[in-house]
């Protein structure tokens, strides 16, 4: 009974805040995950649209072993070939550092081991001339006795400092052992990457070869407007196709809070790529088509970069658009991002405005680097030098 009083005394002290506090704190971690839990769920969505795009879209193509197809096999064979090397790439890289790290090790402990080695020596020979009988000396030689006890103090701690070198001693040659076995393995490793990047590279050259043949007999084939209409009619249907299942997934998602809106971006927004401008927005294709965004000039591999804040929606291959990113900036807007060597980021994820999205390439068939770039609203094509900033 007497407890039980002092339990409600105890309640009674402790301020109203801090069990709110508590309560709060509880209820943003439930929320938290509850929040982490839909997010995974509507990604999961997003990539379950995008699947089924991939495959319908494959089922209304009813050629087979066409030169488009061709083109696209190979285009998706050097995409991964260029990401493998430039994994590789990384590998080599930090393996070098590493090595250069461990080299250094060894030549300071090879320094300290030989140094050690030197004053050990001279401690042994010095210990070996005064003979085991070095304190009975000192005892016998001594007629103060404070300072013999200073000086037998003095031989215990000459005795402690010899034998934490000679353990130091024997630690560092363990630690050299371990060091140049690191470095053996690492310089093996390193062969074997560089055996490997090398392989790669003449894939790699192989198979631009065979794109460059199979874009000669594709240019051959497609010698007439119509049928160069008729490819380019496909192409974008596809396109719109895509645009429509993403912008449906994508209303699904809900956006981030606090990114600033891209209405408000209108004419501030920074270039996807340094470049020349080749194609604007509304020029003539062909002769019955028009350009629906730019076609900016590019260095290869050249950084693409977001023009905004957004959440990639489409990351992938896409015929006449090749290695495609699109990242949904919430409002019903879009931005779309074509003709890349290298997709950097993948369906679903959030990218900063001016984050690195992708590598400048020609894959879709171009036969110079660029990149295409649209900015599409609600939907539909706009034209992006009212988005984006004077150079």
């Amino acid at each position: 009974m007497h407890r039980l009083a002092s339990d409600r005394l105890l309640a009674s002290r402790i301020p109203i805040w801090t069990v709110l506090l508590a309560a709060i704190i509880c209820l943003g971690l439930s929320l938290g995950a509850a929040a982490d839990n839909h997010q995974q769920k509507e990604l999961k969505q997003l990539k379950t649209s995008i699947s089924s795009l991939e495959k319908k879209l494959r089922n209304q193509r009813k050629e087979k072993n066409t030169l488009q197809q061709q083109l696209e096999t190979i285009e998706r064979g050097i995409r991964d070939l260029n990401k493998k090397n430039r994994n590789i790439g990384k590998k080599i890289t930090t393996n070098e550092s590493d090595l250069s790290l461990l080299i250094s090790k060894k030549k300071d402990l090879e320094q300290r081991i030989e140094n050690q080695r030197s004053t050990i020596a001279k401690q042994i020979q010095a210990a070996y001339k005064t003979g085991n009988e070095e304190p009975i000396k000192l005892l016998l030689n001594q007629e103060n006795p404070e300072k013999l006890s200073r000086i037998l103090k003095y031989y215990d701690y000459l005795l402690e400092a010899r034998s934490k070198k000679i353990d130091q001693f024997t630690a560092d040659i363990e630690s050299l052992k371990i060091t140049l076995s690191k470095i053996q393995s690492i310089k093996e490793s390193l062969a074997d990457s560089r055996k490997e990047l090398e392989k790669d590279k003449q894939k790699l050259a192989s198979n631009l070869s065979k794109r460059k043949t199979t874009l000669n007999k594709l240019s051959q084939s497609l010698q007439s407007n119509n049928q160069q209409l008729n490819q380019y009619k496909k192409q974008r249907d596809e396109l719109e196709t895509v645009i429509q299942t993403v912008e449906k997934a994508a209303k699904a998602i809900a956006p981030a809070q606090d990114y600033p809106s891209f209405a408000l971006s209108k004419g501030k927004l920074n270039w996807p790529v340094r470049g020349k401008l080749k194609a604007s927005y509304g020029s003539k294709r062909s002769e019955y088509l028009r350009w629906q965004g730019w076609l900016v000039s590019a260095k290869e591999g050249a950084n693409i970069q977001s023009v905004h804040h957004g959440r990639v929606v489409f990351s992938d291959y896409l015929r006449g658009f090749g290695l495609l990113v699109i990242v949904d900036h919430g409002d019903a807007y879009m931005t779309l991002y074509a003709h890349n060597k290298e997709l950097l980021r993948e369906t679903g994820d959030w990218v900063q405005s001016g984050e690195i999205i992708a590598r400048a390439g020609n894959t879709g068939g171009l036969t110079n680097t660029a990149l295409y770039f649209e900015v599409r609203e609600n939907g539909k094509p706009v034209n992006p030098r009212i988005w984006l900033s004077k150079r």
